[in-house]
């Protein structure tokens, strides 16, 4: 057990994870969702299992080199990847795939977990609030206890960031919700239609009814993933379109994503920004002919990523589960500067492979595991607790 949690307290944290996972998950019948390329519950299924062995182990390797607080503070920028999505899989892969083996040993809350791992439960668990507690500008861990707000950036970031956003003219705001939306399909379709690099955060209240919100796009330069390589390559790894904005309602989730209510905000916005960070780190705005090559870039991408996907076979639309969850554990390894970073995500990649080509044939052909029927319905807690 970590010298930082008692059995109680990391108990405690695990029933308000799930929770607000549950609530959550709920409300957007995440656990029903379906596609026609790729078998999205039995993938995450296998994703989770995937990390739910490996993952203690390389967050142990991860800490001897850095710590959780500094991670979190290195997090709080514009740009960050891993970002606001990443901690989230840590936690929910390792507890859903935990949560399937105690429902397959037919257990019920309350009964003890003769499989239970307390180390690496511990190091998880405490990664995670740590991480949290570092990465969020307020005192909570989750958008849920906040009324669904996710402020992560300083005072002086949300004024620089204020001061950058102009009232858009027509034809450019045009362009840069075109680059926005295309961007969105080339997220969901680099990462096997997994809500991933595509992150929304705040709001920021500017005074007067105004606020401040980004939607960022990331990983748009990915060359870790298998099938990432694509013949266009986009000319920036991170975008962001930063809003100024009043009489609008934003509510972010635990999964890194946004909404803002009315759907279109267009005459309620004070001004709009598209950043990137330059050489030198800092952020610089997009011109018109940048908005326009990022976007012809990502169209050019998504079209050849599922010319890709449609030839996959029933059993790799499950096995790339394996790759995609590898994918949300390296960057950390890149934010710490690791001196072994990209040794260490070919390890990783390859150890997640090997874990997920021993599962496959336990899922293909089989019914969807019954964890996802346990998040859709019913009162019992997501999670269930540790029983020493």
């Amino acid at each position: 057990m970590s010298p930082e949690l008692s059995v109680d307290d990391l108990n405690a944290v695990i029933h308000m994870f799930g929770e607000h996972q549950k609530h959550e998950m709920r409300a957007e019948k995440r656990e029903s969702m379906r596609s026609v390329l790729f078998d999205l519950p039995r993938r995450s299924s296998l994703g989770w299992h995937v990390l739910y062995e490996l993952e203690a182990g390389y967050l142990r390797e991860l800490l001897q080199h850095t710590t959780p607080e500094e991670l979190g503070r290195r997090m709080r920028t514009v740009g960050s990847r891993p970002y606001g999505l990443q901690p989230f899989i840590v936690m929910c892969t390792y507890l859903g795939a935990r949560q399937q083996r105690m429902m397959d040993l037919g257990l019920s809350p309350g009964d003890r977990f003769v499989e239970e791992r307390p180390e690496d439960l511990a190091t998880v668990v405490d990664f995670w609030m740590r991480l949290q507690c570092a990465y969020r500008s307020d005192d909570v861990l989750v958008p849920g206890q906040a009324g669904a707000t996710l402020p992560i950036l300083d005072d002086d970031v949300i004024a620089d960031l204020a001061s950058l956003a102009q009232p858009p003219a027509t034809e450019r705001y045009t362009a840069v919700r075109r680059m926005a939306a295309t961007l969105e399909l080339y997220g969901f379709m680099l990462h096997g239609e997994q809500r991933d690099g595509i992150f929304g955060h705040g709001p920021y209240p500017l005074g007067d009814g105004r606020v401040l919100y980004l939607k960022e796009f990331n990983d748009l330069r990915n060359d870790y993933l298998p099938w990432a390589a694509t013949a266009v390559r986009n000319p920036l790894d991170h975008v962001a379109v930063s809003y100024v904005a009043h009489d609008v309602q934003v509510s972010c989730d635990m999964f890194g994503s946004i909404r803002v209510e009315p759907g279109d905000p267009s005459d309620r916005l004070d001004g709009v920004a598209v950043l990137t960070r330059g050489a030198d780190g800092a952020l610089r705005a997009l011109d018109d002919d940048e908005i326009v090559a990022v976007q012809h870039a990502a169209a050019d991408g998504q079209e050849e990523l599922f010319m890709k996907a449609v030839q996959w076979d029933d059993a790799y639309k499950i096995l790339y589960g394996a790759p995609l969850f590898a994918n949300h554990l390296k960057p950390f390894f890149d934010l710490a500067e690791h001196p072994d970073a990209d040794a260490i995500g070919r390890r990783l990649m390859d150890d997640c492979v090997a874990v997920g080509e021993r599962l496959v044939p336990g899922l293909l052909g089989h019914p969807v595991p019954s964890v996802w029927g346990h998040m859709g319905a019913g009162d019992l807690p997501l999670y269930w607790p540790m029983v020493v």
